[in-house]
């Protein structure tokens, strides 16, 4: 069921193209129905306030699982929150837009989408290709690794934590819009126009201080599950380059999640990048990620059959 239920979430995030079907459509009624009984500020006082914003909606979910006795039903339940948790609009959008500018040589259109999607860059070093990777993890492959071994509560925990961490506002004071991970996504349309669905109001924002606590919690939680996808992509890649890299890392817990995965991520690939193709590198590592995501669905299906897995 597992197996079943990636398989059927991966293919159906790709086209349910409605804000109904996105995750930050109910993260942001979610922080706005908190912000009625708390305030921000409150909210940011501590970690484990942080952790317990988070751990509402996952205990919500966990209690309506443990309620459902039919099997069917509560696959069917876990899929359709699978599908909401997966990926982000506003980050496939602008990627997409980047491709498209780079196609028509049109370079101020290719930096500002490169500046959308890095406005949170981790580390000086990293590149646009290493975003994209880190972007692969966080959407997708933690999200995986979270739902085979923990379940579909444990995956909504984390992901209103990568909500949290991902929302550093950008306030339009002419129109008092907030544009952030929580706050908007971009649905492009044929045409290429694009939709905002815009729906925490700017002086209800999370604060930085909640933003910095709630990274600071994900850097724990992501430590272990990094490393399983920095040795997927060691395997999917060239291993020999990037297992010594990996090695030295494993165990350093000086070292980022996302600094720790993005290099190995970096080694792991082969090809020779053009440094005149400005999506030469983006679109290497992005393939390679896809390959992490198929050998990860491969592993749980072998695990299946196994019997390690329902």
């Amino acid at each position: 069921m597992i197996l079943i239920s990636l398989l059927i979430a991966l293919a159906a995030e790709r086209v349910l193209l409605s804000p109904l079907w996105h995750f930050n459509y109910y993260y942001a009624r979610y922080i706005n129905f908190i912000l009625g009984f708390v305030s921000k500020d409150e909210i940011s006082r501590s970690r484990l306030n942080i952790t317990a914003l988070a751990l509402i909606p996952a205990a919500i979910v966990w209690g309506v699982m443990a309620v459902i006795d039919i099997e069917i039903i509560s696959f069917i339940v876990s899929t359709l929150i699978l599908v909401v948790c997966f990926g982000c609009g506003f980050s496939r959008d602008a990627y997409k837009n980047f491709l498209n500018a780079a196609m028509r040589g049109d370079e101020v259109a290719v930096t500002h989408h490169q500046m959308e999607l890095q406005q949170d860059q981790a580390y000086e070093s990293e590149s646009f290709g290493q975003t994209l990777v880190w972007l692969n993890y966080q959407y997708y492959m933690a999200i995986m690794l979270i739902f085979i071994f923990f379940g579909i509560s444990a995956v909504v925990f984390y992901r209103v934590l990568i909500a949290l961490s991902n929302n550093v506002a950008i306030t339009d004071a002419s129109t008092n819009e907030v544009k952030s991970d929580a706050a908007s996504e971009e649905l492009s349309a044929d045409d290429g126009e694009s939709e905002t669905v815009d729906d925490i109001d700017a002086d209800q924002a999370i604060s930085k201080q909640a933003v910095d606590k709630s990274r600071n919690i994900l850097f724990y939680i992501d430590f272990i599950p990094s490393r399983f996808s920095a040795f997927g992509y060691m395997l999917v890649g060239h291993f020999s380059k990037a297992s010594t890299l990996w090695l030295e890392g494993l165990l350093n817990y000086t070292m980022s999640p996302r600094k720790y995965l993005c290099e190995v991520a970096k080694t792991s690939e082969d090809c020779i990048v053009d440094q005149e193709d400005l999506t030469s590198e983006p679109t290497l590592l992005v393939r390679l990620a896809k390959r992490n995501v198929l050998l990860l669905l491969a592993a749980t299906a072998f695990m299946t059959i196994a019997g390690v897995l329902s």
